[in-house]
């Protein structure tokens, strides 16, 4: 019996120490695409949006908080510095490249960031001064609403500011709200999943989606369902994966992952003011990485800053990961 207790002893210590550095190393990222055909993508893009137009300058505040997840996830402050580095260059961050997992990937072009770009980057929340110097706000980590928080963001949007939320941010703590929903265009979600993503581009001819292949393979965490459901005369859905029934009904259900969202866009309420970009994906720091997701997010924050969306697209391949055709 002694013995029998220690091979049990022995193999549960071993499912456990198995299952902790399965849960170390995290998920496996998809293949990425070939740069070939992520080329192709933005020269599609090139040929149907304007490039003669003026730089306007913009100030970007990258928003972020204290890492909360295991390896390889919620990692805010090396997107913040990283992504400081894409947008802002040398002056904006002290960084050697902007992937956020594997080894650095330099590109000498990191140090220029994009023109007429300047990024500031804040924990927790901006202060009055930062909102109202700001052009774009793009936040990635949960955010603590409160009647302050919600009066000062909406304030900036009414003055015609961009607001972009990733990932935990568009996940309302601690429960789902309507004001969040009237403010973002989404109140929350109440379920979540980790695992393969098939993003299906649901308005390919939005310049958000330019180009971008429809369907779309990546491994990440989703959030569902919308919670109040969506507004659908206001929110538009750029592109939704495939998820568990919604009640009452017998199939998999399609569910927002990427949405735009103009909160005094109204009959009447011209010209329009602040702009909202939802993404929900980017649970894994390899996600940043990869061109399509990232050239999604880039289009979504020119397009909220009131700029054309493919004004950050030479930012695409910098330090991204691709295959070699």
């Amino acid at each position: 019996m002694a013995a029998v207790r220690a091979v049990y002893c022995l193999c549960s210590a071993l499912l456990v120490a198995a299952v902790a550095a399965s849960l170390a190393q995290g998920a496996d990222p998809p293949v990425p695409p070939a740069r070939s055909a992520v080329l192709q993508v933005l020269a599609q893009a090139r040929g149907v949006q304007p490039t003669d137009r003026p730089l306007r300058p913009l100030t970007i505040v990258l928003l972020a908080d204290k890492k909360d997840h295991g390896p390889g996830e919620h990692d805010y402050p090396r997107w913040q510095s990283r992504w400081a580095l894409l947008l802002g260059g040398a002056a904006a961050s002290t960084e050697q490249a902007a992937n956020l997992t594997g080894a650095d990937l330099p590109d000498p072009s990191l140090a220029d960031g994009a023109p007429q770009v300047r990024v500031v980057t804040v924990q927790s929340w901006p202060s009055s001064e930062q909102w109202a110097s700001a052009d774009l706000v793009v936040a990635f980590c949960y955010l603590a609403w409160n009647e302050q928080r919600i009066a000062e963001a909406r304030q900036f949007l009414k003055r015609g500011g961009g607001l972009v939320l990733i990932h935990s941010a568009t996940w309302t703590m601690p429960e789902p709200s309507l004001d969040i929903a009237g403010l973002v265009g989404v109140g929350g979600f109440v379920k979540y999943r980790h695992g393969p993503i098939d993003l299906t581009i649901r308005q390919p001819d939005h310049p958000i989606c330019a180009g971008l292949p429809p369907t779309i393979a990546l491994v990440d965490e989703s959030y569902f369902p919308p919670t109040p459901a969506l507004d659908t005369q206001r929110v538009q859905v750029l592109a939704t994966c495939q998820e568990e029934p919604n009640e009452g009904e017998a199939g998999p259900s399609s569910q927002p992952m990427y949405w735009t969202y103009e909160p005094d866009n109204e009959p009447g309420n011209e010209p329009k003011k602040g702009r909202v970009f939802g993404c929900v994906l980017g649970h894994n720091n390899f996600t940043f990485d990869h061109p399509y997701f990232r050239l999604l997010l880039l289009r979504g924050m020119a397009w909220a800053a009131h700029e054309e969306p493919s004004r950050f697209d030479a930012l695409t391949l910098r330090s991204a990961s691709v295959t070699d055709d």
